[in-house]
């Protein structure tokens, strides 16, 4: 039996160029053709997002000759879209999990409600927005926002991955702020500290020892 050449992985830290739409893949050789949109080329494999958000793996060499030749064009600056030591809030759970995988990071999970809650306006505004806190969160945190808005309109998907997580972890009030490791697992959970951003970088480093 034939060992099938795409293999489903992991969601890996990538954002898709916005020139790019989905688009049918052919493997050399064979009827098997999947759809979905190029994200980046690792080594000899290419990676490519389906419509539900899975990536898959194939190898370049298995990919029919116009394939190939479509990833030869794509440039480096989209190799580049990889965002790493960045401060940048993340939405999509496991997204966020396989960057904390792949930059060898923690989590920094924000449960909050950004249109309602006064203490979670309190703390992005003093902590997460200054410039220290993001400064030190970029070389150690992978950031996650989930959000809980009372007006403002979420997509279903993300509304539903939100509410969850809410219920996965137990969260009974705003804002709660969990510390995880890339596989999800709990090393510690706290919420406001008044003093502002050096203050609570030394607050999340006594945690995470």
């Amino acid at each position: 039996m034939k060992t099938p050449t795409l293999c489903l992985i992991s969601l890996i830290s990538a954002i898709l160029p916005a020139t790019l739409h989905a688009r049918p893949w052919k493997e050399a050789a064979s009827d098997r053709t999947l759809e979905g949109d190029y994200v980046r080329t690792e080594g000899d494999q290419v990676i490519i997002r389906k419509a539900g958000g899975s990536t898959v793996k194939i190898a370049l060499s298995k990919l029919s000759a116009e394939d190939q030749k479509f990833v030869a064009e794509q440039t480096p600056a989209k190799e580049e879209a990889v965002d790493k030591d960045v401060f940048k809030w993340e939405t999509d759970f496991e997204l966020a999990k396989q960057r904390a995988k792949d930059e060898k990071k923690d989590l920094l999970v924000d449960f909050t409600g950004t249109d309602w809650c006064s203490w979670c306006i309190k703390l992005k505004k003093e902590v997460f927005d200054q410039p220290a806190f993001q400064e030190y969160a970029k070389k150690n945190l992978i950031m996650v926002e989930l959000d809980y808005p009372r007006k403002k309109v979420l997509p279903e998907k993300l509304k539903k991955q939100n509410a969850e997580l809410a219920e996965k972890y137990e969260i009974q009030g705003y804002p709660t702020i969990l510390l995880l490791n890339s596989k999800g697992r709990e090393v510690a959970r706290t919420g406001y500290q008044e003093g502002g951003p050096e203050k609570y970088i030394d607050h999340l480093k006594s945690l995470l020892k």
